[in-house]
């Protein structure tokens, strides 16, 4: 049986994760944000600490994040979570979204409780760069993170584009994020897209996202580049 870590790992620019093994088949996973907050459910800690077992040529078939079990395997060049699938609930577009944004959503949608997720869409195509970071007085309107998004039918290979903010949670926008991908998928589905779908995360760096449903789990995908230290 593995120990966790004792204490958070120093804050940097980055997400930063530890993960130790559970059992052979089994690692737990630890994620901070660059504020040095701990992170409920990080998508892309959770593929790139998968990613680093096997690299070392250790088995592996699920990740512990804070007792959510996601399960995992590699497909060619890409590494896949299956997390439980997530539903999205339609609502009225707030009306204090004019405060953050200068052009309004046509849509708006919530997942999760109240520390969820408040899906944001755009009209197809429109360029969702334009937005500007919201500012920390989120925190006074909401405690839920925001997912913007929107179709993109003049991508060759994207379907969607998203970005994600949570500053109320230390991460003012991040780069790839795989726990709203997973939303993505179910708020998509019922827009009547396909159960697969490849996002662009239209963030500084940029970012590409898979999404399929089966059955009962999402499985978020994505390629993982570079290495791992201190994985054991």
């Amino acid at each position: 049986m593995g120990e966790p870590p004792a204490e958070s790992p120093e804050p940097g620019s980055y997400t930063q994760c530890l993960s130790w093994r559970i059992n052979e088949d089994v690692c737990a996973v630890r994620c901070w944000s660059p504020a040095d907050r701990e992170i409920k459910l990080c998508g892309h800690g959770l593929l790139c600490s998968g990613a680093a077992w096997l690299s070392q040529g250790k088995t592996l078939s699920e990740l512990d994040m804070n007792g959510l079990r996601a399960a995992f395997h590699a497909d060619e060049d890409r590494y896949w979570i299956g997390l439980p699938t997530i539903s999205c609930a339609a609502r009225p577009v707030p009306h204090w979204i004019a405060e953050f944004f200068p052009v309004l959503p046509w849509r708006a949608a919530e997942a999760g409780g109240n520390d969820g997720y408040l899906v944001l869409e755009w009209p197809a195509d429109f360029d969702l760069r334009s937005l500007p970071v919201p500012a920390y007085a989120l925190h006074r309107r909401t405690g839920r993170a925001l997912i913007v998004t929107s179709r993109d039918t003049e991508s060759a290979s994207a379907d969607i584009q998203m970005r994600y903010f949570a500053p109320q949670h230390g991460m003012p926008e991040d780069t790839a994020t795989g726990s709203a991908m997973r939303v993505l998928a179910s708020y998509w589905m019922n827009r009547d897209l396909d159960d697969q779908l490849c996002a662009w995360q239209c963030s500084d760096s940029g970012g590409e996202l898979y999404s399929r449903i089966r059955g009962e789990l999402t499985w978020v995908g994505g390629r993982v580049i570079g290495g791992a230290k201190n994985v054991d």
